[in-house]
């Protein structure tokens, strides 16, 4: 029997560091003295991809701009929000659980984050719900340097690594994945995951987006939720919605109602 293959785990930061290394002229093998790692494995850690459409923490960092960057930091947040990753088998899956309504939103992932021919496969689980299969063997390799888990209560994304001119992208696609919007007279926002992930996401958006007064609960499957009601609900969305290059058709209601005057095309629409 051929043995499972498995893509390395490994810490976000410290991938983040050994870009940062290459970048500041240090050559491979002093990177690798310097964090205890195989050359081999260095070296594989700053092979670039052919086609960078889903670029690695440092590199997002590095050539952080309104538009391609926005995308990129919306599917980001997206992703931790509705998806797992499995990394065994011949080709990575992601696992994004949806809701019926947001199969043409898949879709548009896929164009955006994938090249070559990946496969999108959908199946109804009883626990779940829909759920949509991607396989892609690059955006499979990447997510697993971004952190994306098997066991969303086991980890996520670092929210520590988005760059402060994305986070906006980065928290709607986070709500759109997976919070819960409410965008009545009184507003409610909510966002779970993992304890390290809740309190790195309550301090950003408290330094970069002026939100504060968010409330922090455990949950039973083991995460936490961060819910903001009313003004800050407000703020929060605001914030998510300044400039949605990429958004949920379905949430057309929130941006109309939180984003800026000239969101009324946004709807999903394809934005260089």
């Amino acid at each position: 029997m051929t043995p499972t293959r498995r893509l390395p785990r490994r810490d976000p930061y410290q991938l983040f560091t050994i870009h940062a290394d290459f970048a500041a002229g240090l050559p491979p093998a002093t990177i690798a003295a310097k964090h205890g790692l195989p050359l081999s494995a260095v070296a594989a850690i700053l092979r670039r991809r052919s086609d960078d459409r889903l670029p690695t923490p440092f590199h997002l960092r590095q050539h952080a701009r309104r538009g391609r960057g926005g995308i990129q930091a919306y599917w980001v947040g997206y992703i931790a929000a509705a998806g797992r990753l499995f990394p065994q088998g011949p080709a990575p899956t992601l696992v994004l659980t949806v809701d019926p309504r947001d199969t043409a939103h898949v879709a548009a992932l896929v164009e955006d984050l994938c090249a070559g021919h990946p496969t999108c496969e959908w199946c109804r689980s009883s626990r779940d719900g829909l759920q949509a299969y991607i396989r892609d063997r690059d955006l499979g390799r990447m997510l697993a340097d971004w952190g994306v888990p098997e066991d969303p209560a086991a980890g996520s994304v670092p929210v520590g690594l988005i760059p402060a001119g994305l986070l906006d992208h980065f928290v709607r696609g986070y709500l759109e994945g997976g919070g819960r919007l409410r965008a009545g007279r009184r507003p409610v926002a909510s966002l779970a995951g993992p304890g390290r992930f809740v309190a790195e996401l309550r301090r950003a958006l408290d330094r970069h987006a002026g939100v504060d007064g968010g409330v922090v609960r455990a949950r039973a499957d083991g995460t936490w939720e961060l819910t903001y009601a009313g003004p800050a609900a407000r703020r929060l969305l605001q914030f998510a919605y300044q400039d949605p290059v990429r958004s949920l058709p379905r949430a057309e209601r929130v941006r109309e109602k939180f984003g800026p005057a000239s969101a009324g095309t946004s709807n999903g629409a394809r934005s260089p």
